[in-house]
């Protein structure tokens, strides 16, 4: 007996939510590692970073899922900007306010206050990992033309996902993550995945087991060439018309994608509602996560703690490496339910 299209597509939201739950902790893995060098595994580094492209990707699903069936584009991109622009503007002028007040007591002159503020504001953003709002808002400026690429054929479609791909690997992410339109070309492909994905469900589940065979083989082997063979940590930056290789990381990432979909299907019940609470926080955890990176940094700056870093061996490595994590994700996940606690509703306009 077939279970009925509503309970399906509740199943397959589900799954996306285990997704969701998933992307911000990996974000958020990449981001646990600065204290951890210089002795850090650098294939687990490899596998670790990249989780960006997972957020974009499952952004694309939705947009073909949830809005594309009723899409209107006034309302959609003023639904966005409430929920993204807002927050990210609120906890920017925070994390400036701490940053002037620390330049201010490290004896900065107004003069050299004002430079610093320049040199922070013309990046775009305040906090490093919130360059990914002003790029994702562009994204759905961009809306007519994923639109577009929804009613094309599939064989169309295919050729602009592999065309934008191609360039992908050439262009690589921009240096600092500061040129939105580089980041808009190279995170197209994940965002068409996502799509695609999202409009041939019925399809692409039949192909399950062998898309995850295949997806977990060529994450497996672009991680060690780029860790053993071409000896590269990390995601690739560039200036965009520069030559500098191929960008092994998007491979591994677009393919983990579809590997950790593939296994979201598979996710125990025990771990399923704590997967859907870190989603329902995941852009509050996102938004917050880099106020404790910061606290963290000057706590292993103090003169008592200093000379444990950077650490030496390998065990202290991966145990300091587990402690930011836990501090930054669940310390973001406890700071998150506090102010929805106390602000309600408008904990939206704060934190997302």
């Amino acid at each position: 007996m077939s279970l009925p299209t509503a309970t399906l597509q509740r199943e397959r939201l589900a799954e996306f939510d285990y997704l969701r739950g998933m992307a911000i902790a990996m974000i958020v893995l990449g981001h646990s590692i600065f204290l951890a060098q210089p002795v850090f595994p650098a294939l687990l580094e490899n596998l670790l970073r990249g989780g960006t492209g997972l957020f974009v990707f499952i952004s694309g699903f939705f947009f073909h899922r949830v809005f594309y069936p009723r899409f209107d584009y006034t309302q959609f991109i003023t639904k966005k900007a409430k929920s993204l622009l807002i927050p990210f503007l609120v906890t920017s002028l925070f994390a400036l306010s701490i940053r002037m007040l620390g330049w201010w007591q490290d004896g900065l002159s107004w003069q050299q206050n004002l430079l610093n503020l320049w040199y922070t504001l013309r990046n775009g953003y305040v906090l490093y990992p919130h360059w990914y709002i002003p790029f994702i808002f562009i994204t759905f400026l961009c809306s007519p033309l994923h639109l577009a690429y929804i009613r094309a054929g599939l064989s169309a479609q295919i050729l602009l996902l592999v065309t934008f791909s191609l360039i992908a690997l050439l262009i690589h992410r921009p240096q600092s993550n500061s040129n939105f339109l580089q980041s808009l070309i190279y995170f197209t492909p994940y965002y068409l995945l996502g799509i695609l994905f999202s409009q041939y469900d019925e399809q692409l589940r039949r192909w399950h087991w062998p898309l995850l065979s295949v997806s977990v083989f060529v994450i497996a082997t672009t991680a060690l060439v780029q860790t053993y063979v071409l000896v590269h940590v990390g995601n690739y930056h560039k200036a965009a018309f520069t030559y500098e290789g191929c960008d092994l990381q998007f491979i591994q990432v677009l393919f983990g994608c579809i590997a950790m979909l593939a296994l979201c299907r598979h996710i125990r019940p025990w771990l399923q509602q704590h997967l859907c609470w870190l989603a329902e926080l995941s852009f509050p955890i996102f938004f917050i996560h880099p106020l404790l990176t910061i606290a963290l940094e000057n706590l292993a700056a103090l003169e008592a703690i200093k000379p444990f870093f950077p650490v030496a061996s390998l065990a202290t490595s991966l145990l300091v490496f587990s402690v930011v994590f836990l501090v930054q994700f669940y310390g973001s996940a406890g700071v998150a339910v506090a102010i929805k606690h106390f602000a309600g509703s408008r904990s939206r306009w704060l934190i997302g």
